[in-house]
C-alpha cells in the first residue's frame, strides 16, 4: 500500500490520466441522462426562446420531434411562440438539408390548415410531406395527419386503419405523444360512431397513460366528460369535472371554451342547479357559439326556459330557427321533444315542404340512422295531425314506427359493434403491450451491452494501470536494491583501503618507532662537545613514537565499523567503552595482547583485565576462545 502510495504521488499525471479517462467514459452516459431530462422539461416551458435555449443543446435526431410536440401545444392559443418556434425549427431543417425535417413541418402545416377546416390544404401538406419522408423513417406523424383528415370527411373506417399503422409506428419508434393523439382521436370515432363502452375504454386509457411531462389538453377531458353525458351519467361527469377543474381552467382556445361551457350547463340542468345553469347562459351569448355546437346549446337553452317559463319555448325556437336549419339532422336527434311540443302550440310554426327539402338535403345521414329517421317522421305526423290531416299523419306516423323498429335493430348491432370494438381494442392493446416489452427487452439488453462493455473497459484500464504500477514497483524496488548493494561494495572498498592504508600507517610507525629507538641508543653511545644538541635530538624521535601511538587505533576503529553487528548479538556488550570495544572486536579477530596493546596504547596486563570483564558479562570462562564469537556472528 505504501509503495502505491508513493508511486501515486511520483506519477501524478499518469494517474490523472486514468481518472480522466474512466469519468471520460461515464460521463457518455450522464450526458444522456441530462438529454433525457432535458426532454422531460422542455414541455413544461411556456414560451418559444425557453424552448429554443433547450433544444439548442439536442442533436439533431432529438430536438425534430420535441419541438414539433411543441409546435402542438403552441399551436392552438400560442400563436406568436408558435411562429417564433416554427421560424427556428424550419431553418434547422434547411441547414442540415434534413428531408425527415421536412417532412414533418409539412404535416404541422397541414394541421394548421385542418383547424381552419381547409381540407384541401391538408391533402396537398400530407402529398407533400408523403414525397419527401425518408424511406424507413417515422411515419406516425403522416398517419396522425391523414387519420385527422379522414375523420373530417367521415371517413371512420379508413381513418381507423391510418389509426392503427400510426399506432405501430409510434410503438417501434417511442413516440409517446403521438401515440397519445393518435387514441384520443381513435376515441373520438368511437364516439361519433356511438359504440360510447368503446370510447369510454378509450378515453380512460389515454387519460390515464398520458405523458407525465405534457400538459393534459382541455380537449381530452372534455371528450371524456361529453361521452359521460352520451351515457346520461350526468354524476359521474360532474365528479370528473371537479378532479379537472384546474386544467379545464386553464382552456384557452374558442373551440374547448364552447365544449366546456355547453357540459358544464349539460352538468346543473341534469342535476336540477337551475341557478348556475342559468349564470352560464348569460355568461355565453348565441354570437359565441361555434356553428358545431349550436344545437347541443339551444338543447340547454330550452330546458332552462322550460322550467322557468314554458310558454316561451315556442317564441325561443322560433328566434333560432337558422340554426335548426342550418343543422336539421342534430336538431331532429337531440330537439325533437321541444319541436313536438311547439308544433302543439303552433301548428304553422315548420312548413312541411321546407321539412322534406332539409330531409332530402341530409338523406346520406338519415339513412344511415333509423332514429333520426324516426323522430323525423313522427315529427311530421304531429304536424299533420295537428293541421287536420289524420290519413297522412297515420301514414307517417307508420313510416316512423317503421323506421322505430329499424332503430332497435340498429341498436343491437350497435351493441355489438361496441363489444367488438372493446374486443379490438383489447387486442389492439394486447399488440402494442407485447410491442413495448420487446422494445423494453432490446433497450434493457441495449443497456446491459453497453454496462458490459464499459465494464470491461474499466476493468482493462484498471489491469493495465495495476499492471504498469506493479511493473514501476518493481522497477523503483530493483533500482533501490542496486543502489543499497553499489553503497556496500562502495563502503567495504572504502573499509578495505581505509584497513589497507591502517595497516601501512602501522607497519611505518613500528618502522619508525624501532627506527627511532635504534638511532635513540646510538646516539647514547656517541660523544659529542655538544650534549644538549644530542639529546635534542633524541626527544623529538621519542616524540615520533608517541605521535605513531595516537594513530594506531584506527585500525580498531575500523573494525567495529566493520563488525558493528556482533554487538546486536550480544547487546550486554554495548555498554563499554570505547577502549574495552576496540580491545574485544581485535580479540575477536585474532590479535595477540602484545599486538592489542600496540594498536590500542594501553599495557598487556590492561587488556587482561578488560578481557576478564568481558567474561564475567557474558558469563563464559576462559575455554571459550575469542575468534569463536565472530564465527556466531
Amino acid at each position: 500500500m505504501e509503495n502505491i502510495r508513493i508511486f501515486i504521488k511520483e506519477n501524478k499525471k499518469v494517474v490523472f490520466g486514468l481518472v480522466g479517462a474512466i469519468i471520460l467514459v461515464f460521463s457518455g452516459y450522464f450526458v444522456s441522462a441530462n438529454n433525457t431530462n432535458s426532454v422531460s422539461n422542455v414541455y413544461a416551458l411556456n414560451t418559444a426562446d425557453s424552448v429554443i435555449s433547450v433544444l439548442d443543446k439536442m442533436n439533431q435526431d432529438q430536438y425534430l420531434k420535441v419541438g414539433i410536440d411543441k409546435l402542438a401545444l403552441f399551436q392552438s392559443d400560442q400563436d406568436i411562440e408558435f411562429k417564433k418556434l416554427i421560424s427556428y425549427i424550419s431553418n434547422r431543417v434547411n441547414r442540415d438539408d434534413d428531408a425527415f425535417g421536412r417532412s414533418l413541418l409539412f404535416i404541422v402545416r397541414g394541421f394548421d390548415c385542418d383547424e381552419r377546416g381547409d381540407l384541401d390544404s391538408v391533402q396537398y401538406y400530407l402529398e407533400e410531406a408523403e414525397s419527401v419522408l425518408p424511406v424507413g423513417a417515422d411515419k406516425s406523424y403522416y398517419y396522425h395527419l391523414k387519420s385527422v383528415y379522414m375523420m373530417g370527411k367521415k371517413q371512420y373506417r379508413v381513418a381507423k386503419e391510418l389509426i392503427n399503422k400510426g399506432l405501430v409506428e409510434a410503438n417501434k419508434f417511442g413516440d409517446i405523444h403521438v401515440k397519445s393523439s393518435l387514441l384520443n382521436n381513435l376515441s373520438t370515432i368511437y364516439f361519433y360512431q356511438s359504440l360510447y363502452g368503446a370510447a369510454s375504454k378509450c378515453f380512460t386509457e389515454v387519460y390515464d397513460n398520458y405523458p407525465k411531462d405534457e400538459p393534459m389538453p382541455a380537449v381530452l377531458v372534455n371528450n371524456i366528460i361529453s361521452l359521460k353525458l352520451a351515457e346520461k351519467n350526468y354524476q359521474a361527469a360532474d365528479e370528473f369535472w371537479k378532479k379537472n377543474q384546474s386544467l379545464i381552467e386553464g382552456a384557452k382556445d374558442p373551440y374547448a371554451l364552447c365544449v366546456l361551457g355547453i357540459n358544464k350547463l349539460q352538468i346543473n340542468i341534469h342535476l336540477g342547479r337551475w341557478d348556475q345553469s342559468a349564470a352560464i347562459l348569460s355568461s355565453m351569448p348565441d354570437s359565441t357559439i361555434l356553428p358545431d355546437f349550436r344545437i347541443e346549446f339551444l338543447g340547454c337553452k330550452l330546458t332552462q326556459q322550460q322550467q322557468v317559463d314554458q310558454t316561451k319555448v315556442v317564441s325561443m325556437i322560433k328566434s333560432h330557427m337558422p340554426w335548426i336549419v342550418e343543422n336539421y339532422y342534430k336538431t331532429i336527434l337531440g330537439l325533437n321533444e321541444f319541436l313536438e311540443y311547439s308544433v302543439g302550440e303552433n301548428p304553422d310554426l315548420f312548413d312541411l315542404d321546407s321539412l322534406s327539402q332539409l330531409h332530402e338535403k341530409n338523406k346520406q345521414l338519415f339513412d344511415e340512422n333509423p332514429e333520426a329517421n324516426s323522430n323525423h317522421f313522427r315529427f311530421v305526423a304531429k304536424i299533420l295531425k295537428a293541421k287536420g290531416d289524420p290519413d297522412k299523419a297515420y301514414y307517417a306516423l307508420k313510416q316512423s314506427m317503421d323506421y322505430g323498429v329499424q332503430y332497435l335493430n340498429f341498436q343491437d348491432s350497435i351493441t355489438k359493434a361496441d363489444f367488438t370494438a372493446k374486443k379490438e381494442l383489447e387486442t389492439l392493446r394486447a399488440t402494442q403491450l407485447a410491442y413495448e416489452l420487446e422494445l423494453s427487452s432490446r433497450k434493457r439488453i441495449s443497456n446491459y451491452t453497453y454496462g458490459l462493455y464499459l465494464s470491461g473497459l474499466i476493468i482493462l484500464l484498471l489491469i493495465a494501470s495495476f499492471l504498469y504500477m506493479q511493473h514501476r514497483i518493481k522497477r523503483r524496488e530493483l533500482a533501490i536494491a542496486n543502489y543499497e548493494l553499489s553503497k556496500q561494495r562502495e563502503e567495504k572498498e572504502h573499509i578495505q583501503k581505509e584497513k589497507e592504508m591502517n595497516e601501512r600507517i602501522i607497519n611505518m610507525s613500528e618502522l619508525v618507532i624501532s627506527k627511532s629507538l635504534e638511532i635513540s641508543k646510538k646516539l647514547k653511545s656517541i660523544k659529542t662537545e655538544n650534549p644538549l644538541e644530542l639529546d635534542s635530538i633524541r626527544r623529538d624521535l621519542e616524540a615520533m613514537s608517541r605521535l605513531e601511538n595516537t594513530a594506531r587505533p584506527q585500525l580498531a576503529d575500523s573494525k567495529i565499523k566493520e563488525q558493528g553487528d556482533i554487538f546486536d548479538h550480544y547487546p550486554a556488550l554495548k555498554t563499554l567503552s570505547l577502549t574495552e570495544k576496540r580491545i574485544f572486536i581485535l580479540s575477536v579477530d585474532g590479535y595477540k595482547s602484545k599486538d592489542i596493546a600496540a594498536i590500542v596504547g594501553v599495557t598487556p596486563q590492561y587488556i587482561h583485565n578488560v578481557r576478564s570483564k568481558i567474561r564475567r558479562i557474558l558469563g563464559i570462562d576462559n575455554s571459550i576462545h575469542w575468534e569463536s564469537f565472530k564465527e556466531k556472528s
